[in-house]
């Protein structure tokens, strides 16, 4: 084949990646707005449908990780393709705000593609002006309240208060170590989610983790979070639901075949079901991650990229926001 085709081939390869990048930091953009506004509906209408968004909100934030977690191994990049890297870009973005690690995983791939063509990388590096989205801490805190009441209305058996404050002054032991200069401690210790936090802590202890190993392993976006006890939390529940290996524990060949199933799922999932149709797969499909992502995002990576070779525009971008925000709220998702 003759250099020129090659370089041809190659110029529409990259802008074939530039344009499925666009468009995957577009809809993440719109998703951002979706959830927002969803959960500031939430929060209007009841405590109880607020509740229920704020678990489906972080059941889409457990769903996405499981998407670019496989991107952050080198591995991973031998076989992927222009629709599996769009994939990992979209999950990365749409909580890039709330989780450091997907920050870190959109940055891999700008490493990435930055090695594989000069001009891909630029363009995944800034695909479009970015903004901080509007009430961001909205979505933060849905996330991490999420987890404080999944921990208090699950998995908190009733004790004794006596019971209580021994297990509190023993996790609050292990923070201190595991933080030994104070300030982040006393912020974890003292925040609202400590109780939810320490009881996970106690369970892990019981499993046979090392706690303190796994709070070192809790990101320094913790400084920063609003309520750092619940984001402590959620980071030590991905690490005892097999989401992050610290090697505290030897995690099973079956929970590593679910996670790559779950992670090379299609994170839009297919077309919006029928109802006949959705009842004739919930039985397979209803508590996968895969599941979950592809009732939270029912748009594909192929229609957004279609798209955004179409161009778009603000009033394109509102109708947008519209459509995945009916698609969020349907009794379905």
């Amino acid at each position: 084949m003759a250099d020129n085709e090659m370089a041809e081939i190659h110029q529409r390869a990259t802008a074939a990646m530039t344009a499925a990048i666009q468009a995957a930091g577009q809809l993440a953009q719109v998703l951002i707005d979706a959830r927002i506004a969803q959960l500031q509906r939430a929060a209007r209408a009841s405590e109880e449908q607020a509740r229920q968004i704020r678990a489906q909100a972080r059941a889409a934030q457990q769903a996405d990780a499981a998407v670019w977690r496989p991107a952050m191994r080198s591995g991973w990049w031998r076989t992927a393709g222009t629709e599996d890297i769009a994939r990992v870009w979209r999950a990365a973005s749409t909580w890039q705000h709330v989780d450091p690690r997907a920050q870190q995983a959109r940055q891999t791939v700008v490493d990435q593609l930055a090695k594989r063509a000069g001009r891909a990388g630029q363009a995944a590096e800034k695909p479009e002006p970015t903004r901080e989205p509007d009430d961001i801490e909205v979505l933060s805190d849905a996330v991490d309240r999420a987890v404080r009441e999944a921990t208090d209305r699950s998995r908190r058996p009733a004790m004794s208060v006596e019971a209580v404050r021994d297990r509190q002054e023993r996790m609050a032991a292990e923070v201190r170590k595991a933080w030994p200069s104070g300030q982040r401690a006393d912020r974890v210790l003292g925040c609202e989610a400590w109780g939810a936090l320490a009881y996970t802590l106690d369970q892990a202890q019981q499993a046979g983790h090392d706690v303190q190993q796994m709070l070192r392993g809790v990101p320094s976006f913790i400084d920063r979070a609003r309520t750092p006890g619940a984001f402590a939390c959620r980071v030590v529940q991905d690490q005892l639901d097999g989401r992050i290996d610290l090697g505290t524990v030897r995690r099973d060949r079956g929970q590593e075949t679910v996670e790559h199933q779950a992670a090379h799922a299609d994170p839009f999932g297919p077309e919006v079901l029928s109802a006949e149709e959705r009842a004739a797969t919930s039985t397979e499909t209803s508590n996968g991650p895969a599941a979950t992502a592809a009732q939270a995002y029912p748009v594909t990576t192929r229609d957004a990229v279609a798209a955004a070779k179409t161009g778009s525009n603000a009033a394109g971008q509102v109708s947008a926001v519209k459509a995945v925000e009916a698609g969020l709220d349907s009794p379905s998702r």
